[in-house]
């Protein structure tokens, strides 16, 4: 019986992802190009992913779903007993950071650049962008 189960997250930008985990600290491996890294459970169970988080002796993976997006999963049991983190907790912090890189490459892309960035008391960030024009 497998202890893996999928977080309510969806990941579709591994840039995105890479930049946030950097962000909170936390080491992960990236599976080579048609690879792939083994993500470490219960009872020695392991599971194949393209990028497997260190929590100690368990881990976070990230893992292709059938539709190009990626699914977080865990012994979310195992890691909250060796790491102190929830499911949720874990969830929110990277959810956050997660999207922040995610609209910021958005941004790039379409040829703004970050102008400033305000960081509020109840967690929410504001970004203010600006586009320059040639006329």
């Amino acid at each position: 019986m497998s202890h893996f189960t999928k977080c309510e997250l969806k990941i579709t930008n591994l840039a995105a992802l890479k930049r946030a985990l950097s962000d909170l600290d936390y080491k992960f491996t990236e599976a080579e190009q048609h690879q792939s890294v083994s993500v470490r459970g219960w009872r020695e169970q392991t599971l194949d992913a393209a990028i497997s988080i260190d929590m100690g002796k368990y881990d976070i993976g990230v893992v292709a779903a059938e539709d190009g997006t990626y699914d977080v999963v865990a012994d979310w049991w195992g890691v909250e007993t060796t790491k102190g983190i929830t499911e949720a907790e874990f969830r929110d912090k990277l959810n956050q950071r997660y999207q922040y890189y995610n609209v910021l490459q958005a941004c790039e892309e379409k040829g703004y650049s970050l102008e400033e960035e305000v960081n509020e008391e109840d967690g929410t960030i504001q970004l203010v962008v600006r586009k320059w024009v040639n006329d």
